[in-house]
Order: structure tokens, then sequence, then C-alpha cells
């Protein structure tokens, strides 16, 4: 057996300012993810849990926890009484980073809909860990990467509209998105360690206002959007016919119809 990749790795040069990830098929015609890092690559299967493993038989460490919490709801025991120690968290942050690996690459190899699961998984994860967890410090160590799975799962919402062409759709992600950030940094304003200018709220505002400029403008926004510049230059000939231009898109008021008696 040929157990030296040295061979693989010339062939796919790594590249420290970009991150690159593969589709590849493996022998027996499955499919695999690859992402290229610094003296290797990682190998994750494309959908389910990355690794391909099955903690204790669920598809998933977050579905074992799931099924253990309702089992535990079931069985009578107080909410309270179900808790999440410090190795079962680290376990649970360790299926996160997973997921947050095949995530960036579904994102590079633009496939939307990939990203979007994922990025539930990890939030639900974040979710899980935030009522149970048995420190705060603990729950802090995962909140800190709730931002970037927010940004990464509008981004792809996102992306999924403008390639139907929907503007409006897409804004209306990115609005969702900001503000959902905007909460999670509202939960933490009281830490004097945590920094409001997160990048991820940036990058998602700055984007928020590229596809504003961007969005094909409707017949009305467009007609006022030069009424205005009419103005400005004093042509009030201009300004008079688009106003009367506008008027002509607002709806007529119908008249209700005279009762007969």
């Amino acid at each position: 057996m040929k157990q030296d990749i040295g061979d693989l790795l010339n062939d796919w040069p790594f590249d420290p300012d970009e991150f690159t990830a593969r589709r590849i098929k493996a022998e027996d015609g499955s499919e695999r993810l690859q992402i290229r890092i610094d003296m290797g690559l990682l190998q994750l299967l494309p959908n389910g849990r990355p690794d391909g493993q099955r903690p204790h038989g669920y598809a998933s460490l977050l579905d074992y926890y799931l099924a253990s919490r309702d089992q535990h709801r079931d069985e009578g025991a107080s909410e309270e009484q179900f808790a999440l120690d410090e190795d079962e968290c680290e376990s649970l942050f360790q299926e996160a980073w997973q997921y947050y690996h095949r995530y960036l690459a579904l994102f590079y190899l633009e496939d939307y809909g990939g990203v979007e699961v994922d990025t539930e998984h990890t939030l639900r994860i974040f979710a899980l860990v935030q009522d149970y967890a048995s420190s705060d410090e603990v729950k802090w160590y995962f909140e800190q990467y709730y931002p970037h799975a927010i940004m990464m799962q509008t981004r792809a919402r996102a992306l999924t509209a403008l390639q139907a062409d929907d503007y409006q759709a897409a804004l209306s992600e990115v609005e969702q998105g900001i503000a959902r950030i905007e909460r999670y940094v509202a939960d933490w304003e009281d830490d004097e360690e945590y920094d409001e200018d997160l990048p991820e709220l940036t990058f998602l505002r700055q984007w928020q206002e590229e596809l504003e400029e961007e969005r094909p403008l409707s017949q009305r926004e467009q007609l006022e959007r030069d009424l205005r510049v009419a103005v400005e230059a004093e042509n009030f000939e201009e300004a008079a016919r688009l106003r009367d231009k506008l008027r002509t898109l607002r709806p007529t008021p119908r008249r209700h119809p005279k009762t007969e008696h």
C-alpha cells in the first residue's frame, strides 16, 4: 500500500493566502471533499457527520445529546437536572469544528444549500451548550464563534436568492443576519472585554449597502430618483413631467357602488 502522499500534495500546491477545496471521487465511486492545508489536507464526507462516525449509534453527537435530553424529560426529571460537563462540551466543540471546516469548503465550492445545512447544525450545537453547559466560561467558548456561523449562513441564503436574481430576498436575508448578530451583541454588551466591532457585522452591513446600490429599481423608484435629479438640477419642466408620470402609477381610488333601495 502506498502511504506517502507527497505526490498528491505536490500536484495541489498550498496557497497560504487562499482557502482552497475540491470534490473528488473515492475508489468506490463515492464523493469526498478535500481541503488543502499547510503540510497536508483534510478529507470529509459531503453529507452527515464529516468524519463518517456515528457516536453512540446516532448520526451526530448533537443528535445523541438531544435524544438524551428528551429521554431525561420523558422520565420526569426537571430541566435543571440535565447538564453538559466540560468533557461533553469539548466533544461537541470538536463536532462543530468538523462542520465548520465543511461549510467553508462547501461555500468555496458554491454549494450554498450545504452551507445552510451545516451552519444550522453548528448553531444548534451552540444553542444546546448555551442552555445546558455547566459554566459560563464554557458557554462563552462556544458563543464567540456564533457571529461567524450566522454570517456564513446569511451569505449562503442571500447568494442563493441572488442566483435567482431576487435582490429583495437577498437584502431581506442580509438584514435578518445583521439583526441576529446585533441581538447577540446586546446579550454580551455588559462584558467589558467584549469588542462590539465585529468583523462579521461590519461585512454584512457593507454588503447590505452594496446590494442596495446594485438592486434593480422598480419603475416607481427609478422615476423618484430621476425626479430628485431633475429638481436638484432645477430642470422644472422635466420635474413636472416626472411628477405627472408618477401620478399615473398611483392606484385610482375605487368608488363604492351605490346601494339600491
